[in-house]
Formats: C-alpha cells, sequence, structure tokens
C-alpha cells in the first residue's frame, strides 16, 4: 500500500522511526535533535517493541507509518529499528529515500549466539543495502558499515553536534531543496 500524495519539494520536513524507548544519548535523538536545531522540521513516529529483537508490533507499526508517508518523503530510521524495518523497507525503498542513523549494528552485540548474530547480520545487510544514505558517529562504524558490502559513497560520518555535512547530503536526496549556506552550522565532520 502506498500514498498517492506525492511529497512537496518545498517541504523539508523529514521523517524519523525510532524506537519508542530509546534513551535520551542514543546516536539517532542527539542526530534529530541537532538537525532540529539547525532549523530542518522532523516529525517522529514511535515504533513500539524491544529492539533491535524482531517484534511484531514494531513490524506493524512501520508498516503502517511507511504506508501513510508521502511519495518522496525522506525518512532517517533509528540503526536499532533496522532488523524489525527489514520486511517493510523493500515494498517502499523507491517510493521514500531511507537515510539509517546507526550508532552501531546490533550483530556485533556482546553476548550473541552464533545464529543470533548472524540472523542480526543479514537483516541489518539487508536493510542497509536499501538505504540512500548511512549515517555513522566515527570511522569505526563506518568501516563495520562498509565490510556489509555498503558503498562507502553512501556512508557519512556526521557527529550530532556537527550535522553540516549531513544537512548538505539530505538535500541532495530531494532536488530542489537546497542548504542555504548560512543554515548550516559550522562542522567538523567533513573528511
Amino acid at each position: 500500500m502506498t500514498s498517492n500524495t506525492p511529497a512537496d519539494a518545498a517541504d523539508p520536513v523529514l521523517h524519523a522511526l525510532l524506537p519508542a524507548v530509546l534513551p535520551a544519548d542514543a546516536y539517532s535523538r542527539r542526530v534529530v535533535e541537532a538537525l532540529r536545531a539547525a532549523g530542518r522540521s522532523v516529525t517522529a513516529h514511535a515504533l513500539p517493541g524491544p529492539h533491535p529483537q524482531v517484534d511484531p508490533s514494531a513490524i506493524l507499526a512501520a508498516d503502517i507509518a511507511l504506508a501513510r508517508l508521502p511519495d518522496g518523503a525522506t525518512v532517517l530510521l533509528d540503526g536499532a529499528a533496522l532488523p524489525n524495518l527489514a520486511a517493510a523497507l523493500p515494498i517502499d525503498d523507491r517510493r521514500l529515500r531511507f537515510v539509517a542513523l546507526v550508532e552501531r549494528l546490533r550483530w556485533t552485540d556482546a553476548g550473541l549466539g552464533a545464529e543470533e548474530a548472524m540472523a542480526r547480520w543479514h537483516l541489518e545487510q539487508g536493510a542497509l543495502a536499501l538505504m540512500r544514505l548511512v549515517v555513522v558517529p566515527d570511522a569505526a562504524v563506518a568501516a563495520t558499515v562498509t565490510a556489509l558490502e555498503v558503498a562507502a559513497e553512501r556512508v557519512v560520518q556526521a557527529a550530532p553536534e556537527a550535522v553540516g555535512i549531513l544537512l548538505t547530503r539530505l538535500s541532495a536526496l530531494r532536488p530542489g531543496l537546497q542548504a542555504s549556506p548560512q543554515a548550516l552550522p559550522p562542522s567538523g565532520d567533513e573528511p
């Protein structure tokens, strides 16, 4: 099911699908707040369920939220939610512009059994393959993402306090939207 309403090219609203229970210092939450502080409008959509465990309520909520978004919308996805979003993403990846905010890959979590780690690896690899951009906090996470065969040019290193390059890359995803240089905060995140 897809929306028939295209996103207005002049509408800079971003949509963020985030776990409902997310620590205040979570990378995705801090990036969303930094984007808001830089003047971008971000509408957050909360996903229920225990993340990163796959949960039917989160899958259903993701399906409904994505189906309601206008064609062409840019959607920020919390990395911890990717396993719950993996099934919904292929349906909408041509219609929506997906951007993952990945603090760390969950298949690398300590204490996972080999089977659980491999299941998460496959879910994250498949989901990341559908992203227009994968935003990470540092070079170590960037290396882990590119090890999953994500093209290096799609990986953006952006500290939450320095989202200038991210604003530029997000604007490039939406033809007709250009970030004005005065709207961009100084950024130390350029390579």
